[in-house]
């Protein structure tokens, strides 16, 4: 967290991308740019890439 300083106003640690998506969208107003940045692989937690992008989407569209 330090290395963004004072040039970031909200971090936010989630264990899901679903969780990630829900918090942004909990916290940004209109016109925020929102950085999803996962810390690790994930490749335990899906099939494949498509997969991640799918329920990614998913997760995005039920907002």
């Amino acid at each position: 967290h330090e290395a963004f300083g004072n040039k970031v106003s909200t971090i936010v640690n989630t264990s899901t991308s679903a969780e990630a998506v829900h918090a942004a969208f909990h916290f940004a107003d209109k016109g925020d740019v929102v950085l999803l940045s996962p810390a690790c692989a994930s490749f335990d937690l899906f099939k494949n890439y498509e997969d991640r992008g799918n329920q990614f989407k998913q997760v995005v569209k039920d907002l």
